[in-house]
């Protein structure tokens, strides 16, 4: 597998998220706590970069796999079929890059406890439970927010939880705090992930995939879509409102009446190739700045 073809499979492109949620869950530990443990936090975003290259590739592998739409799937819309990349190249690839983050979660969990050990195994639980086995997540109503919940909450909550060892005591208060700031990325990646299946409905049906868009039905998806949208700007009130964020992430709502109006195109529109990567350009706009604004506030208070 060349290069180029290693790009396509494990998606790459989208793994700068990994950086941005250590920058919200370091900005939020120094804020709230006043200190952040950046040692084990920092091995975490290597570990979790590597495991989602790996489930990427396992979840464009084992769509592959499964695709029974007569063959339109596989050679028009498998990132695998279309690129006509070897099968074997690519299990290769995925058995290989596992070895990093085996090794380094057993040392992690070795050297920071047992929650550690919990969290990795749970992780590999979803991914794999994702696109495999008999009934795939990817295949059901929990499809959206097996996608939105573990990256959105759950990655930067273990970026809190590690940044604290030997700083505070992380527990189940701290998790819902940490849960909280999470809040707004999670709802925008939810409704995107609606959106994304909104438009691959037709095709995921004829592959067997029912998700939530599909019981829901065309016009309710876009109610939810909106509810989202507009609950993911009013929580961030109350995460001023309770100071566990600093005032300057108000300044989001700047972006949100643009954002709002550039993506009602997916209301009347639901083309994949030309919509849905406006949705996520503008939407993914507003979590940037929600994260930029959550540390410069917390460097304005840390400096003043």
């Amino acid at each position: 597998m060349t290069t180029k073809l290693f790009y396509q499979p494990t998606e790459i492109y989208t793994t700068p998220l990994d950086l941005m949620w250590l920058i919200l869950a370091a900005s939020y530990s120094y804020y709230y706590y006043g200190t952040f443990n950046w040692g084990f936090a920092v091995v975490a975003l290597i570990l979790v970069f590597m495991f989602h290259l790996i489930t990427n590739m396992q979840n464009n592998y084992m769509d592959y796999l499964h695709a029974s739409d007569g063959g339109t799937y596989k050679t028009m819309t498998s990132t695998i079929g279309k690129n006509q990349i070897n099968l074997k190249s690519v299990k290769t690839w995925m058995y290989s890059l596992a070895i990093v983050p085996i090794l380094g979660g057993l040392a992690l969990g070795y050297l920071t406890g047992p929650v550690t050990f919990g969290i990795g195994i749970l992780a590999v639980i979803i991914g794999l439970a994702y696109s495999a086995g008999p009934k795939p997540l990817n295949s059901t109503f929990l499809c959206e927010f097996a996608v939105s919940f573990p990256i959105a909450i759950c990655i930067p909550m273990t970026y809190v939880y590690l940044g604290s060892i030997n700083s505070w005591q992380f527990d189940g208060v701290s998790m819902l705090r940490s849960a909280a700031i999470s809040l707004v990325p999670f709802l925008i990646f939810y409704m995107l992930q609606l959106a994304n299946n909104t438009c691959d409905l037709d095709e995921d049906v004829q592959n067997g995939r029912k998700t939530l868009v599909y019981y829901l039905q065309k016009l309710a998806v876009f109610k939810v879509f909106t509810v989202l949208f507009w609950t993911a700007g009013l929580v961030i009130f109350p995460l001023v409102l309770f100071k566990l964020a600093p005032w300057t992430i108000l300044l989001t709502w700047v972006i949100f009446p643009k954002v709002c109006k550039k993506s009602k195109i997916f209301f009347s529109n639901q083309d994949k190739a030309t919509v849905y990567g406006i949705l996520v350009k503008n939407n993914s706009q507003i979590v940037m700045l929600y994260v930029l604004l959550f540390a410069i506030g917390t460097m304005i208070e840390r400096i003043f």
